[in-house]
């Protein structure tokens, strides 16, 4: 995301949506009663004569959208802002009427807020941070089968699934043979993957040896791939083998910062120490009263909070933090370690000290 300009006097920030990635802070970052101005096409009934049914043209169009709901189509590389028109750039276009905004990668928007707050404003500057990072990837492999993920901003996109059928063990120059055929479309899988992603750096994980032996092939046909893969052993493959590499802490040594990764490994660290009865509070009644001590040191909220009843609740708890110089973090609950702060009530903090 780039931040193309700033208006504080009338609360206007305007930015470029450059990946999918940015779509997703913007979908917590927009919020009902806000205006965003975006170039949009809109249909416009025309009369041709009195005898002939109208014309529908589609016209170009700059409008104002005062924002009643925000949808975010992760499928559809879109984020969808619906509202009335406040203003346009075409007096034939009624103010008043329903338009939705189909927000999408290289699009420009203006967002004007009565009141910028501080998580909606670090949440854009992490947007800007995020867009000078590599995407990691994440190949899980056994025998004849891998599974390819891309580790994003808001979680982790299952992308593909090659599986080839080897052979039986005894018809050794067959399965030799299929097994190459294996190794060339999932290379070539993983570059074009890699290519579109804007993916430099892929970790090859799995239970067996047909890792190391895809890595060995990898140096042997596909050399320069072979230098962007970083090798890590799994107990298990699919989802599950993918989350275990992010829990073992291999993104972050292949990127020394990266968000998900930092989310999961928090979370867990809050179950163990819930596990170990110490330095936690989890649920809305206990996190608050540890706010109020200042003992947070990080506290993480669940994204869907932010949108929820208690959102000036989680909001005010949040500055208290903050003012206690602790840490916030904003959990996205499209990853494992989501789930599972969502369980817990969708809020809990790692404390200084104990307060009971």
């Amino acid at each position: 995301m780039k931040i193309i300009h700033q208006d504080p006097k009338e609360g206007k920030i305007k930015v470029k949506v450059e990946t999918l990635d940015d779509l997703w802070h913007l979908y917590h970052v927009i919020e009902e009663g806000d205006i965003v101005y975006a170039k949009t096409f809109r249909k416009q009934s025309q009369r041709s004569d009195s005898l002939r049914p109208e014309k529908v043209q589609t016209i170009p169009v700059f409008l104002g959208i005062k924002v009643e709901k925000v949808n975010f189509h992760k499928f559809a590389n879109a984020l969808r802002i619906t509202g009335p028109i406040v203003s346009s750039s075409r007096e034939e276009v009624p103010i008043g009427k329903y338009h939705t905004l189909a927000i999408e990668e290289n699009n420009i928007i203006t967002i004007q807020k009565e009141k910028w707050k501080r998580h909606h404003i670090e949440r854009l500057e992490e947007a800007v941070k995020a867009s000078q990072r590599a995407r990691v990837m994440i190949t899980v492999i056994d025998e004849g089968e891998a599974d390819i993920a891309v580790v994003r901003e808001y979680g982790v996109e299952h992308i593909a699934n090659i599986t080839h059928n080897l052979g039986g063990k005894r018809y050794n120059a067959d399965r030799e043979s299929e097994e190459k055929k294996f190794f060339h479309d999932l290379a070539k899988t993983m570059l074009e993957i890699m290519e579109r992603e804007r993916v430099d750096k892929a970790i090859v994980a799995g239970p067996g040896f047909t890792k190391e032996n895809f890595y060995k092939f990898l140096s042997e046909n596909y050399p320069d791939l072979a230098k962007k893969v970083v090798i890590e052993d799994t107990s298990v493959t699919g989802s599950t083998g993918i989350y275990e590499v992010i829990r073992r802490g291999t993104v972050d040594k292949v990127y020394h910062e990266n968000r998900v990764a930092k989310e999961v490994q928090l979370v867990e660290k809050v179950i163990a120490e819930i596990s170990r009865g110490k330095l936690v509070a989890y649920g809305l009644k206990e996190v608050e009263e540890a706010a109020n001590y200042g003992a947070i040191e990080t506290l993480l909220v669940i994204d869907e909070l932010m949108k929820g009843e208690y959102r000036d609740k989680i909001e005010q708890i949040m500055e208290f933090v903050r003012g206690a110089r602790g840490e916030v973090l904003v959990i996205s609950s499209e990853h494992e370690g989501g789930e599972k702060l969502k369980a817990l009530g969708g809020i809990a903090a790692l404390l200084r000290y104990r307060i009971k």
